[in-house]
């Protein structure tokens, strides 16, 4: 029976920097990776960003060449698809009938893109954007003339930035009543759909399509709920993600919308890791669990994960950090922005432009939950990310909104 010491399952962010603290601190193991993928692993979050930009090539997305892999006896099988996994014996099962022994598992299998079951859905020129390919057919489509993009959270928001940078006529068609209106506040949710009108972006709000429309053998726009009409060129659904674990429910581990994993990223099973976006982890910092689908929770977690794999006991105790980068618009958030009671705001969204400059903080019962940036200096960043880490209590929220305070005095 092949075996192997560490196994890792899935060759996004989380995987590859999984691997790579694997071969460190255990130098001597035998170490797989398996991906589903014909890639090695890569950096998912810039295709959606600096790739569509043009300002990144694919290339550059992909955290290691082949070289490292073989210089640090790491071993990458493309392709390749886990069925099974027995958590009693330690035996994974492959599509084409192979199967591994593993001392340690590492589930790093991400998410998929949640699809629209509506009719036309199968039709040519709409596209989901997770993958490699799925960033190039969207490049691809930037040469046309006009978009539609079904979705106004992060992924919809970006897309919608390059489609406007490329000239293209731009639309969003978004069910809730913002863009953004999941991830952030109402009134700053208010302000990017503003600037995103003001952009040239035509914004649909509290509307979703029925229908995708067909056109020479391809799609040509969508029918909406209220019965008008929308022609564009190619369409981008970016409705939610949601996590790989039916492979870990299966296999008889705890899944509560990803799989369930202790502080240290331990599953419910001894031996079998999870990280990134797939892993339902318990914070410290916030007393309960989280699942984040941004770059630094994955990497970071990776190395946790990794780390831990080989006997070391460490806690991924850091406040979730996600960032958005469209045309002069820099969105950076730390924390937990699902559970406040308070916004306290340091700056203004009066106008509706690039040049403004705003922070605002999430708080609950006077503790600092989260931190969010537009356009501000890194200074006030790291001190806003403290201000999460501290937990500490303020009585007096004013310092927060006064510009003139330097907010390293409040966690000192």
């Amino acid at each position: 029976m092949d075996h192997t010491k560490h196994l890792v399952i899935g060759g996004g962010l989380a995987g590859g920097s999984a691997v790579r603290v694997l071969r460190v601190t255990d130098p001597e193991a035998r170490i797989v990776l398996v991906t589903e993928e014909s890639h090695l692993p890569y950096d998912r979050v810039p295709l959606s960003k600096q790739v569509l930009m043009g300002k990144l090539t694919i290339d550059k997305v992909f955290l290691k060449d082949e070289e490292f892999y073989k210089q640090e006896r790491i071993e990458i099988i493309r392709n390749r698809r886990a069925t099974s996994v027995d958590t009693h014996s330690h035996l994974v099962t492959f599509d084409d009938g192979s199967e591994l022994e593993f001392e340690r598992l590492l589930f790093a299998t991400g998410g998929s893109p949640v699809r629209l079951s509506i009719p036309g859905n199968d039709l040519p020129g709409i596209y989901y954007l997770r993958t490699i390919e799925d960033s190039e057919a969207i490049l691809s489509a930037l040469k046309s003339k006009s978009a539609l993009i079904i979705g106004g959270g992060f992924i919809g928001c970006e897309v919608a930035a390059a489609c406007i940078s490329k000239g293209l006529e731009t639309t969003i068609v978004e069910a809730g009543p913002r863009l953004l209106g999941k991830a952030i506040d109402e009134e700053t949710a208010q302000w990017v759909t503003d600037y995103f009108k003001e952009q040239g972006v035509t914004v649909f709000t509290n509307t979703t399509a029925s229908k995708f429309i067909e056109d020479e053998g391809r799609v040509g726009g969508v029918e909406l709920d209220g019965g008008d009409r929308i022609r564009s060129d190619f369409v981008v659904v970016g409705i939610g993600v949601k996590p790989n674990d039916q492979l870990a429910r299966d296999a008889g581990l705890q899944v509560d919308n990803g799989i369930a994993v202790s502080e240290n990223l331990q599953a419910s099973s001894p031996g079998i890791y999870a990280a990134g976006d797939v892993a339902r982890f318990h914070s410290p910092l916030f007393g309960k669990p989280l699942r984040v689908e941004h770059y630094d929770v994955a990497f970071k977690q990776g190395r946790i994960a990794g780390a831990n794999m080989v006997g070391a006991h460490e806690a991924f105790s850091e406040p979730p950090y996600f960032y958005s980068f469209t045309p002069n618009l820099k969105i950076q958030v730390w924390g937990d922005v699902t559970d406040y009671d308070k916004v306290v705001r340091r700056g203004s969204l009066k106008a509706v432009d690039d040049k403004t400059r705003f922070a605002q903080f999430y708080l609950k019962e006077g503790q600092v939950q989260a931190y969010l940036s537009v356009n501000r200096d890194f200074k006030e960043l790291q001190a806003g990310q403290k201000l999460v880490i501290s937990r500490k209590k303020l009585d007096d929220l004013s310092p927060l909104s006064d510009e003139t305070v330097d907010l390293n005095s409040l966690v000192d």
